[in-house]
């Protein structure tokens, strides 16, 4: 191999190299963009803890009255 094949063969890799590494950057702002950098099963558990929360918060501030009733309704 001569000097100017060598210097060709590293110019076009690194070439190679750096437009993967572009490519995989944008790829994963799209799927960050897509899924709102949280997965399908972490935001179904966030939605539910937060259904838990808004319950507690009703519990602690209702009257006793009430949470009584609902209490006995169940």
């Amino acid at each position: 191999m001569e000097a100017t094949e060598f210097i060709l063969t590293i110019v076009f890799g690194t070439f190679v190299f750096v437009s993967f590494l572009v490519w995989m950057k944008m790829r994963h702002e799209t799927l960050k963009a897509k899924h709102g950098g949280m997965s399908d099963e972490a935001a179904a558990e966030l939605k539910d803890l937060r259904n838990r929360v808004q319950t507690l918060e009703r519990i602690v501030t209702d009257r006793p009255e009430r949470l009584r009733e609902e209490i006995d309704a169940l």
